[in-house]
């Protein structure tokens, strides 16, 4: 009994150090801030675990036999365990995401974290100063220098201010290609006018039988794709035995569509399935037509220069 007194009061009382440890930790958080979601955690995920912990050690104190202590051990013992690992677990994953905000929480090293922080805080001059030091392509955790420096919440929108830390990157070495996904679905081009100046390969795969373009097509913009297109974008490309042209009829990218019939693509060849452009094309116009709709402009022209195509020179 002596020895299950032991162990119940180092567990209760590590619990109760956990426990203050996990207020100090969410006060010093709140920055003295008060907001209900705030109040119902430290109610929730301290108060509560503290009132069952003062409860087992009052249940351990005045039981006599072992079977109501062995109760008050189990309380310690296994909720406080979890509720430890969960807290500490979710005191990681927040320190991780703000390492990962700040730019330092995906590289190791002292010199690549400093890197990560000035791409975060368009920092040229730290870069430029460091950048001489390290491998500027070094990859850190599904991060490189580059893919943070256009890295946003909406990869479609920028204010352009990542375009001078990624002049500094490409300065300083970096892999054109890691940004240029992001910028084939910019609205602007001046990302992509940038890394393919720098020779971003237009036709860049994301794997072995999917080029970039079939990624983004959905999304890409007519001034972007034209731009791939005029850096050597082969528009007669595939994925897995899908030609370009085909899948962007079938996408409703009428708009690229159109460009690729007037760069001169081939529309003629099918998909495994027999499906071809102009199948396509014509089975959408049948579908707006029984739908008592006029077939939008986009695609009326798309079908028009498929159709000038094939009777042309």
């Amino acid at each position: 009994m002596m020895r299950l007194g032991q162990v119940f009061w180092s567990i209760a009382i590590l619990d109760a150090a956990l426990l203050a440890i996990f207020f100090a930790i969410a006060l010093q958080d709140s920055g003295g801030r008060q907001d209900g979601g705030r109040a119902m955690g430290m109610f929730f995920f301290v108060l509560v675990p503290a009132v069952v912990l003062g409860a087992a050690m009052l249940l351990f104190h005045f039981s006599a036999g072992w079977p109501m202590k062995s109760i008050a051990l189990f309380i310690v013992v296994v909720p406080g365990l979890w509720f430890a690992k969960t807290q500490v677990e979710g005191w990681t994953i927040d320190r991780r995401i703000e390492a990962n905000r700040q730019g330092v929480g995906y590289f190791e090293g002292d010199a690549m974290r400093q890197m990560g922080a000035a791409v975060v805080q368009r920092d040229v001059a730290t870069l430029m100063r460091i950048g001489a030091t390290v491998d500027v392509n070094t990859p850190g955790r599904d991060m490189t220098l580059m893919r943070l420096a256009v890295d946003s919440p909406d990869t479609r929108i920028s204010d352009g201010n990542e375009l001078p830390v990624v002049r500094a990157l490409l300065a300083l070495g970096a892999q054109a290609n890691d940004a240029l996904p992001v910028a084939c679905v910019r609205f602007d081009s001046a990302l992509l006018t940038l890394l393919l100046a720098a020779g971003a390969d237009a036709n860049l795969k994301v794997s072995p039988q999917e080029p970039l373009v079939f990624g983004v097509m959905s999304s890409v913009t007519p001034a972007n794709f034209s731009l791939l297109a005029s850096h050597g974008l082969d528009l007669n490309s595939s994925s897995y035995d899908n030609p370009l042209a085909v899948q962007l009829a079938i996408y409703r990218r009428w708009d690229l569509l159109a460009i690729l019939i007037e760069l001169r693509g081939d529309t003629a060849r099918a998909r495994p399935d027999g499906r071809t452009v102009g199948s396509e094309l014509a089975s959408q116009i049948a579908e707006e037509t029984a739908a008592g709709r006029e077939p939008p402009p986009e695609l009326r022209r798309a079908l028009q220069l498929l159709n000038d195509k094939r009777v042309g020179p």
